[in-house]
């Protein structure tokens, strides 16, 4: 399951972007069928606390520090649950982000610079409308966005898309509380987006 998102209004300057997300379906379903849509907005820190613990597999209270303990205790049950003195940890991240796009007129080095800050979450892209008429400045604008693993598409007036530099595939390098805070973020934008259409297509 697939869809494009528009990236919300985030601290961290993560804005006026388009993400392409795929859902995870089974933690989706899983959260619609329990109430339950994101995972943060339980206590500062939620996160870091949720990643200190295995996805489903039971470890004792008594093995958490206080502030641990404090989280679990408070936090819905379809994010983790508490039985016979030990905690088990249900939510994963909701969604794998694919691809960030941003968009510019042409190769501006606010193009480059916007696209740079999705680095640590996501493969990047630019869709320009123009490239750069002259051909130096032009190669050596194409050769930057190539360096950091951006990608050009140059966008004609038909509404076609010409790939002119290769967006770079994300590795994860590791698995932070940040990056899945991101994710949890982009997932909201996609059932506010979902909500939004079923309205609209509401008879």
């Amino acid at each position: 399951m697939t869809g494009l998102v528009d990236v919300p209004s985030l601290t961290g300057g993560y804005t006026d972007a388009t993400l392409t997300l795929a859902i995870d379906h089974t933690e989706h379903t899983r959260r619609q069928a329990a109430g339950l849509q994101l995972v943060v907005g339980h206590g500062f820190g939620g996160l870091d606390h949720l990643m200190a613990l295995p996805h489903e597999m039971p470890v004792p209270l008594n093995t958490l520090d206080k502030y641990q303990r404090a989280y679990v205790r408070r936090a819905p049950a379809a994010i983790c649950s508490i039985r016979d003195g030990h905690v088990t940890r249900h939510a994963v991240r909701p969604c794998r982000i694919l691809m960030a796009t941003v968009r510019y007129n042409t190769t501006y080095k606010l193009a480059l610079d916007s696209a740079s800050r999705f680095a640590p979450m996501c493969a990047r892209q630019v869709i320009v409308k123009r490239l750069d008429k002259n051909a130096f400045h032009r190669i050596s604008r194409l050769a930057e966005f190539d360096f950091y693993g951006i990608g050009v598409l140059l966008e004609h007036a038909d509404g076609g898309l010409e790939t002119v530099v290769e967006p770079r595939p994300w590795v994860p390098k590791r698995h932070t509380p940040a990056a899945w805070w991101f994710a949890e973020q982009a997932y909201g934008s996609y059932l506010k987006q979902t909500a939004q259409t079923l309205e609209r297509t509401a008879p």
